[in-house]
């Protein structure tokens, strides 16, 4: 359970639009990072992260125009697979990301 603390945090922080765009684009990157060690999670932390993801979804359109004005999605160079650097394309459903689980209540 290396990465669980680090998975519950962001999932807490994803949607605060309390906070600074520019700390809240921090978040995008750490989602990055546990893509990066997405092989090494154990069933727990891939459970919370799917739970993050969801999160994401849910609020697309809302994250988009809260990080926009730090960060332009349509001129992005990441991958596809970090589907979280396309947001206009989710929150126009130009691109469809299913998580596997609902948010829950933690």
């Amino acid at each position: 359970m290396l990465y669980l603390y680090e998975i519950k945090n962001l999932h807490k922080d994803l949607c605060n639009f309390d906070i600074n765009p520019h700390e809240s684009i921090e978040n995008l990157h750490i989602r990055s990072e546990m893509h990066e060690v997405c092989h090494l999670l154990t069933e727990q932390e891939k459970i919370e992260l799917e739970k993050c993801d969801y999160k994401i979804i849910e609020n697309a359109e809302a994250l988009l125009h809260h990080l926009q004005e730090v960060y332009d999605f349509s001129n992005t160079n990441r991958p596809i697979e970090e589907w979280w650097w396309h947001l206009h394309k989710v929150s126009r459903g130009e691109l469809t990301v299913v998580a596997k689980v609902k948010s829950f209540s933690s």
